[in-house]
């Protein structure tokens, strides 16, 4: 089974034609509008379908009868006006093949298999914040429907947390009172509601709370999730016809009942997350990141799925390359891993052969080229930057022309 995820996309919304494959860590870079966070939203609605065709919660003739891909599945994360007459849409799961078009969903499975790798999929939308700015976010009302996904979720991850969860930057801890409903930041002499914290505390505690708990729920509860009503009667219907059928030896019994565990317990967290960098100094985008990363870097088959407008991230990224190709160079000595580790944390380093990272312009996407293994620096942040510089000097140009006349 391939590890990598695959989606085509032509003339939807901002998108002209883009071929993408997703690996361990993907990110997507590009000005507003570009079409980053179509191509997210895309990938991980295909994720969750995958996860819901698996469990059987959902059949690929509900999902393809009646416009349902456009008008409910789409529609949820507003992308249901993006389609046009030509619009073609290829994804190529690990479980499951979708094409769309000519206006018509077709799904196909890949093969019968016994185990199945079931996606436990977060999308982080970059309006997070919001979430924040009030004592008990969920009285808020007409809030989009990925927006209240999410908001379970963080609702959840502050039950779970709230004895104490710490930041990986300023020493800032979280706390919450489950009674009153009030979340709190703590630093070492203050103590405030989060309503009140900075816009950059509002932005990153949802998104690392919710990542930790999802994280640690995959990994750590595989076999203990709760599931919905539908999930366990669905697992009863299958599990007694299983039972209940005396032309199976036992041995195939024990096979297919295994095969339908596999189906309900998530394997692997993917986490898509919008803008990371949202409101944050450059040196907690690092710890964020790092973060981000080592979560990711726990269960081989995890995905990490990023947005983004900082070259920072990028210059972040390179850092946990050249990490990662260091200490496997140093193997065996645990002096100089230690002081790599001092650098980038080892749980937080990346490998370059699972990172994925592409540029969008004019409707379509580049993937950025490398150097030893380390992303490229020619991305439109950096240059950027640097035309920031060149225009500085035309301005010292200008003043020394003009000192020079007197």
């Amino acid at each position: 089974m391939s590890e990598t995820v695959h989606l085509k996309i032509q003339q939807f919304g901002p998108i002209s034609d883009i071929d993408i494959v997703f690996n361990k860590y993907t990110v997507l870079i590009g000005k507003q509008g570009a079409g980053k966070s179509t191509i997210a939203k895309l990938y991980s609605m295909f994720t969750w379908l995958e996860k819901g065709l698996a469990r059987r919660t959902v059949s690929d003739k509900y999902i393809t009868q009646f416009s349902r891909f456009q008008k409910n599945y789409c529609a949820y994360h507003r992308l249901d006006s993006y389609f046009k007459t030509n619009t073609i849409i290829k994804f190529y799961g690990l479980h499951y093949n979708f094409f769309y078009e000519e206006g018509k969903l077709q799904i196909e499975e890949i093969e019968h298999q016994e185990n199945y790798n079931v996606a436990k999929v977060m999308y982080v939308p970059a309006e997070r914040f919001f979430l924040s700015t009030v004592d008990n976010p969920m009285n808020l009302k007409n809030l989009p429907e990925s927006l209240k996904t999410f908001l379970d979720e963080f609702e959840n991850a502050k039950i779970v947390l709230k004895a104490g969860y710490h930041l990986p930057f300023n020493n800032i801890a979280f706390e919450y009172d489950a009674q009153h409903k009030i979340s709190w930041i703590k630093g070492e002499d203050y103590k405030i509601r989060l309503s009140d914290a900075s816009s950059g505390y509002q932005s990153v505690i949802p998104l690392t709370l919710v990542t930790k708990f999802l994280s640690d729920l995959v990994q750590d509860n595989a076999n203990k999730e709760e599931l919905g009503f539908q999930e366990r009667k669905q697992i009863e219907k299958e599990v007694n016809k299983v039972m209940n059928d005396k032309t199976l030896t036992e041995e195939v019994k024990f096979a297919m009942l295994r095969t339908i565990s596999s189906r309900f317990k998530y394997s692997r967290f993917v986490n898509i997350v919008e803008e990371m960098e949202e409101n944050l100094y450059p040196e907690s985008q690092m710890s964020i990141l790092f973060d981000l990363l080592d979560y990711t870097n726990r269960i081989e088959l995890n995905r990490l799925v990023l947005t983004t407008h900082s070259p920072y991230i990028i210059n972040y990224l390179t850092l946990a390359v050249k990490a990662f190709q260091l200490d496997r160079k140093v193997s065996g000595n645990d002096d100089l891993s230690s002081r790599i580790n001092e650098i980038v944390p080892l749980q937080s380093v990346v490998n370059p052969a699972k990172l994925f990272i592409y540029e969008l312009k004019d409707g379509k996407a580049i993937q950025l080229s490398n150097y030893d293994g380390l992303p490229s620096d020619e991305i439109f942040l950096n240059i950027q930057l640097r035309l920031t510089n060149e225009m500085f000097d035309q301005l010292l140009e200008i003043e020394e022309e003009f000192d020079n006349k007197d």
